[in-house]
Order: C-alpha cells, then structure tokens, then sequence
C-alpha cells in the first residue's frame, strides 16, 4: 500500500474519488450489491482495511460479506468505519446513476476506472448481457510501485524540472471555504472530442497542454496575474514509464508552468510551447526525481513519536501548505474510457471528481463516447472563472456545454 497517500490524504478533508456512470437503464439495486460484492472478490487491494503499527501502515484484507451499497443522498460519510463496512470505499445509487466512492489511499483514477469495469462485467453479465468475460477471484491486485521504482533506480539526473521553490507562483485571490469542511461548488463542462484532439495534432499539442493554455489564458483574464507563472498540477501515470501494473496508485505529478510570455502569443503557439514543456516535465528522470522527492518528505513521519492522530495531521498540513505553495490549480485526465463493446451501449456518461482543498480549483477530466466531460471542483463561491474559461472554450468548440452542479460535501477519514 502506498503510505505517502494515506498519511498526506487522509483527515477532515481527505481525497476520496467519486467516479460517477449514468446508465442507459434504472438501476436495479439487488444486482448492484451483488456486483459490488463480487467485484471486492475480484480487487484485492480495494478490499483493504488499514492498520496502523508503530508508525507504519499496513493492509488487513478480509472476505466481504455485506457490500456498502446505499441510495444516494448527499451526505458525507466517514471511511473505514461500520456505515462502510470498515472499507475504504462504498456505493451510491440513484434512479440511473450509480457513484463509487474511493479513498485515494487504495488507487489512482486509472485503478478505480478498473474497479468500476469489473463491477460493471458482474452487472450485466447477471442482467442478461451475453459475451461478458468475468474476471477470476484475487486475480487483480496493486503492486507497492513507489518502493520498485525507487530500488530499481534511475540512470541519470533530472534536467530542466520545473521547481516551484525557484518561481513566483500565482494563486487565485478567492476566499475558500475553509479547512473545517468539506463543502466544494461544481461546475460541469463537456467538450466534443474530435474538434479538441484536431485542433490540439493541428498545433503540435495534445489535450492537457492545449486545456492549460485555455485556461491559463482563462485565469489572465479573469485577475491581475502579472508576470507570476500560473502552474498547473498535473497526475501522470507511471505504469508505462517504468514498466509495471497495479491496480493501486500509480501516478506522481509534475508541474506545467505557463509563464507570462507566453501572453504575448496566440493559443496555437501557446498549445506547442506547453507540449513541449511537458514533454521535458515527464522525462523518466524527472519523474523518478519526483517520486523520490515525494517519499522522502515522508520520512520525518515515520520517525516522529507521536500520537497517529497527531501525527496524522502534521504530515496533511505539510503536504497540504506545499501542494498550495507550487500550484494555481490541478488537471488530472487519464485519457480515453471504455468499459467494451457488450457493456458501452449501457453506459452514456462518465465522469469524476475530487474535493480541491490544497488549491482553490481542481479539474478532473473524463473522456467517454466522444465528449470530454470536465468536473471543475472549487473551494470557494465566485462563478466568475469558470464563466470565462467556459467562455473561452465554447468559443473555440462549437456544442460546448456548462452544468452548474451546485454545492456538494466530500466524505472524510480519520485514522
């Protein structure tokens, strides 16, 4: 299990995914426990009850034999505790819609996306669907990636990685909610594919950076950011980089900075200059470097003799003032979904979200079915960014769309 999300995500305002698919049909309740509970068989890490001994985390696995599924109704819950069935995650349901609830701790978007297809398998298949290959109990798990990557090494130094401690960093001027809450505003924006992936090959670009620099140019509009860099906190999977797979965490970060030059260019040139920094930022090397800078500001943790409570807030505090110090805002977009062709006439919507409580506003990015639907989660009021970057993205992608979702509470986990 990786201990640096546990220790750093966990608390009041702890990082629980919740993954959201809008169904062609309404859902039938029975066959969704069933499901869940065959799918918990299936992922054995998502089957984790963490214990905590002398400072160090470790995974209780048991059999589940009562799935945490319960109709949604918008409150918050606590993880890990009897109202979960001591699990990690849970279930909501609603009409045609059914969310999964996962604490960070047991997996990335791409792990989850994972889960999520296996309980999708078991669901049709036991609604009649034919042609449905079923997975074998315990035959997906999570390997510890940090720890290999780390022994494996790396064969050169970082180069050129951007290092926030180095740059003036711009941070929206908006008054969040604060740290006693849970309570986010989102906001739902879908964008055509093809018109977005043909503008970004047309530019040289892809989609993150070509997103950046919309809503880079976005944010400048909107505030006085002067020559500050506005830099966007990035996830990136690593299971390709470094040759592994696990259903667990298998991501870092890197950060893409937009630099106040870059102003003086249109989107185009804005959208190549930015692929080209990525491509520096996710050099092996500088993802290794990140990695290793990642475990190793947890090591103090580990040393500390304090009360796991204690100790538990003093490594989210560190975690959280350094996240808030290097970044704007986050884009996490872990590319295109699919569940196959048996099970994608059933499923019309995808998409994900995540409380923002390091920085102000957090973008999570689902690609289904030709759109990309974009959950922009914020910790505070104000309406008028998200306007603008809506503004700037319909203006350039014909059918572009914006749902004001209204105000939701995340769950919490406390150790």
């Amino acid at each position: 299990m990786d201990e640096t999300f546990y220790w750093g995500r966990s608390g009041k305002q702890a990082t629980v995914i919740e993954v959201t698919c809008k169904l062609a049909q309404k859902v039938d309740v029975k066959v969704l426990s069933d499901s869940l509970l065959s799918a918990l068989k299936v992922h054995t890490n998502f089957r984790i009850q963490p214990v905590v001994v002398k400072r160090r985390f470790h995974a209780v696995i048991e059999d589940v034999t009562t799935p945490p599924v319960m109709p949604h109704d918008g409150r918050p819950r606590h993880l890990g505790t009897k109202e979960t069935q001591g699990l990690m995650l849970y279930v909501t349901y609603k009409e045609n819609e059914i969310t999964l609830h996962v604490f960070h701790g047991i997996s990335d978007l791409r792990g989850v996306y994972a889960f999520l297809n296996t309980l999708l398998k078991f669901y049709y298949n036991e609604l009649g669907v034919e042609g449905i290959e079923l997975p074998k109990p315990d035959s997906m798990d999570s390997t510890v990636s940090y720890e290999d990557i780390l022994k494996e090494g790396t064969h050169g130094k970082a180069k050129g990685r951007f290092n926030p401690k180095e740059h003036n960093i711009f941070h929206l001027p908006e008054n969040k909610f604060g740290k006693n809450t849970t309570r986010q505003r989102i906001f739902e924006i879908g964008v055509p594919l093809q018109p977005l992936l043909d503008f970004a090959k047309e530019n040289k670009s892809s989609v993150v950076p070509t997103l950046h620099a919309i809503i880079g140019q976005a944010i400048r509009k909107t505030y006085e950011a002067g020559e500050k860099n506005i830099v966007g906190y990035i996830p990136i999977d690593l299971r390709p980089v470094f040759n592994f797979e696990t259903g667990g965490n298998g991501v870092s970060t890197f950060s893409l900075p937009y630099p106040a030059k870059l102003d003086r260019y249109g989107l185009s040139e804005r959208s190549r200059h930015l692929r080209d920094e990525m491509e520096l930022q996710i050099q092996p090397d500088n993802l290794y470097a990140g990695v290793a800078a990642l475990r190793q500001s947890m090591e103090p943790v580990f040393r500390l003799r304090l009360p796991k409570g204690i100790l538990s807030g003093l490594a989210v505090r560190i975690g959280r003032k350094r996240d808030a110090s290097s970044y704007t805002y986050g884009i996490s977009y872990a590319g295109k979904i699919t569940f196959g062709e048996q099970i994608d006439p059933y499923v019309t919507a995808v998409t994900a979200c995540a409380g923002s409580y390091s920085y102000p506003l957090w973008n999570i990015a689902c690609e289904y079915k030709g759109t990309i639907r974009m959950m922009f989660v914020q910790a505070y009021e104000s309406d008028t960014l998200i306007r603008n970057i809506y503004h700037e993205l319909s203006g350039l992608f014909g059918g572009t769309a914006i749902t004001d979702k209204g105000y939701h509470e995340f769950d919490e986990f406390h150790l």
